[in-house]
Order: C-alpha cells, then sequence, then structure tokens
C-alpha cells in the first residue's frame, strides 16, 4: 500500500493534497501570550468571534494553524525547513536559532448559554521535557508515542 496523503480545504474552498494552508491571523495573539508570560493558562475566545458554531469551527482550525507554522524566530518556514525530531540535517531538532515552538489545545465550550472557543498555547519543548520527567526517557513507556510505528492488526 503506498503512503496515505490528507486532503485539506484550500483557501479558495477546493479540496488540495498536503499540509493545511498557513493562517497567520492568531499570531499576535500567540506573541502576546509570550511576551506577557501567559502560555499554559486558558483563554476564552472572545464572542464577537464566535457568533455561532461554524465561526467558533473556524476560530479554533485558526488557532491550531497558527500555533503549528509558528516559530519565534522569525523565519516564516522554520517549521516546514526544521522538524522538532533530530535528524542527520539538524541533530538538535527543532529551530537551529533557538526559536521557540509553540502548540495549542483548543476545544468548543458552552459558557453562559454562547459558544465560545476555550484555548491555552504552550512550548512545546517544555511539555516535551515533562513528559520525559513524568513518564521516563522511553518512549514506549509513553502514553502517546509519535515516533512509533502503527502496527497493523490483522
Amino acid at each position: 500500500m503506498g503512503k496515505l496523503i490528507a486532503i485539506y480545504r484550500g483557501s479558495d474552498g477546493r479540496h488540495r493534497a498536503g499540509p493545511p494552508v498557513r493562517d497567520d491571523r492568531f499570531v499576535p495573539v500567540i506573541e502576546w501570550m509570550r511576551a506577557n508570560g501567559e502560555l499554559g493558562n486558558p483563554w476564552l475566545v472572545p464572542l464577537k468571534f464566535t457568533p455561532d458554531r461554524d465561526a467558533a469551527e473556524d476560530v479554533k482550525g485558526s488557532l491550531y494553524l497558527a500555533a503549528r507554522y509558528y516559530c519565534s524566530c522569525g523565519f516564516r518556514n522554520c517549521t516546514r525547513k526544521y522538524p522538532n525530531i533530530a535528524g542527520e540535517k539538524n541533530p538538535g531538532g527543532g529551530c537551529p536559532e533557538g526559536g521557540q515552538r509553540i502548540g495549542c489545545h483548543a476545544h468548543i465550550v458552552r459558557h453562559n448559554n454562547h459558544v465560545r472557543v476555550e484555548f491555552r498555547f504552550f512550548d512545546k519543548r517544555e511539555s516535551m521535557r515533562q513528559v520525559v520527567a513524568t513518564y521516563g526517557p522511553d518512549p514506549s513507556a509513553w502514553p502517546y508515542n509519535p515516533w512509533a510505528r502503527k502496527i497493523k492488526e490483522g
């Protein structure tokens, strides 16, 4: 069987193969949270951005995409060129400039009978250190191993 390629909706509304389209609408929010020490704290998106469920889904996706492609070094394609996993070209893994990579947890909630998006941004390097401190350095003991091969049962 060949490699599976995910299909994403492009900015023009048509389906395309490959990674999702970059969305930088919430990058200023990430930068504000980094500057003010708010990484890891939960926040709610204001009501004017989430009038209904569809708008909330759009905001949630935008939050994820802003974090996915963000690196504090400022190089626009840093996360595409330098993956977080160490390899031959980048033995340390992550940004060679020491930039901070950001992850996002977001989910849609009901707050005072309104649809809202609750989110938090976190430092990917710190979260990996926390997993290693909690479960040990052996990835097979982690609750989720991102590098494990998926074994088909059959």
